[in-house]
């Protein structure tokens, strides 16, 4: 994730990383490292990965939301998988901030009601810091409706939504509706009821908090998986209807080519091989009466069919893998760029972001 989302910030920021000799089980956190924001000149939109994995000290990560808030003119964004964690600890520390602020109004009045202290308490505890954007990763439908709700609970300036590497189809409109109607006066929730997110005023249910910006993009890498253009397609479309920015960030290992009936072929399939060029034949051969390939007959790819270089994804559409700089970062012969407005960070041009 770090590396692909990488391409919608303009550097990454690492007090956390992941080991190398037990996977992704094993953690460093860098002490030597959480000040380095303070140092910087020039920043823009800063990705933090990994920030909030169940091996990560909450002290240390409170060390690090410390130093986030302390510089105001760099915007942090930190996704996550680990979305109930990433909750529970915002949640907790806006509760410590609202205390905090609420400490300058208990009597007696020494003067400290009116001191800048208390104004700085209470406009901290009014609302999260702008440039602390918190995010989670989902890679198809199950991840997104198990981790988005936990983080349309988390309190935060701006949501975002990284679904990279993308691995199936993503339906994000009902995370995305702002309003809905009441579908039965008498059957539905009654008035001011929270229903997964949403509240109900009168005849219409009202979103109580919303998303803010989506990143999509496929993987890359030797297990990496083929991205389907119509899912990212999906993800724009559903953005671009609820008016939220929508940023692509590649293809990944994998472009795709549509598969039609053409007899000169074996198995009676061909597509426009853009590995390769010219046509090739999108099929398999079955191991024969000696139990051998050599033997066996031809026959067209299946989805789910893969070879070495290939991968069926639907009857008509074949995945093939050309690699990542070649896959590029264009959608139907665009590049998508959208970013939420910031105060802190300046978007990079099309071009730029296309080279990272």
């Amino acid at each position: 994730m770090a590396d692909t989302a990488a391409t919608a910030t303009n550097r990454t920021w690492q007090p956390v990383t992941l080991g190398t000799g037990h996977g992704r089980n094993s953690v460093i956190w860098h002490y030597d490292r959480v000040d380095q924001p303070a140092r910087w000149k020039k920043a823009g939109r800063v990705l933090v990965p990994h920030l909030f994995h169940p091996l990560v000290p909450k002290s240390f990560i409170t060390r690090v939301f410390d130093v986030m808030e302390a510089n105001a003119n760099i915007t942090f964004v930190a996704p996550t998988e680990h979305a109930a964690r990433m909750r529970d600890f915002v949640q907790e520390r806006e509760a410590q901030m609202r205390q905090e602020a609420a400490r300058f109004d208990v009597p007696p009045d020494d003067g400290m009601h009116a001191s800048p202290a208390a104004k700085s308490a209470r406009a901290r505890a009014a609302k999260p810091p702008a440039n602390i954007w918190l995010g989670v990763t989902v890679n198809d439908q199950w991840t997104a409706k198990t981790r988005i709700p936990a983080l349309l609970e988390t309190p935060a300036a701006t949501r975002v939504v990284v679904c990279e590497p993308l691995t199936g189809p993503v339906d994000l409109d009902p995370f995305l509706t702002e309003r809905r109607d009441v579908t039965h006066p008498d059957a539905d929730a009654p008035q001011d009821a929270v229903v997964d997110d949403m509240v109900r005023h009168g005849d219409q249910w009202h979103r109580t908090e919303r998303l803010h910006w989506v990143i999509a993009g496929g993987g890359f890498g030797l297990n990496a998986r083929p991205l389907h253009p119509q899912w990212a397609r999906d993800i724009r479309d559903a953005c671009e209807q609820h008016s939220v920015p929508f940023y692509f960030t590649q293809h990944g290992d994998y472009v795709t080519a549509s598969v039609v009936d053409d007899p000169a072929f074996g198995g009676g399939r061909a597509y426009d091989d853009p590995l390769h060029g010219g046509r090739s034949s999108a099929s398999l051969r079955e191991r024969g009466p000696s139990r051998t390939f050599r033997s066996g007959p031809w026959r067209a790819m299946e989805p789910g069919d893969r070879t070495r270089h290939t991968w069926m994804l639907d009857k008509d559409t074949i995945a093939v893998r050309v690699g990542r700089k070649s896959a590029g970062r264009e959608l139907d012969g665009r590049l998508h760029d959208g970013v939420p407005y910031s105060s802190t960070a300046t978007m990079p041009s099309a071009e730029a972001a296309a080279t990272h």
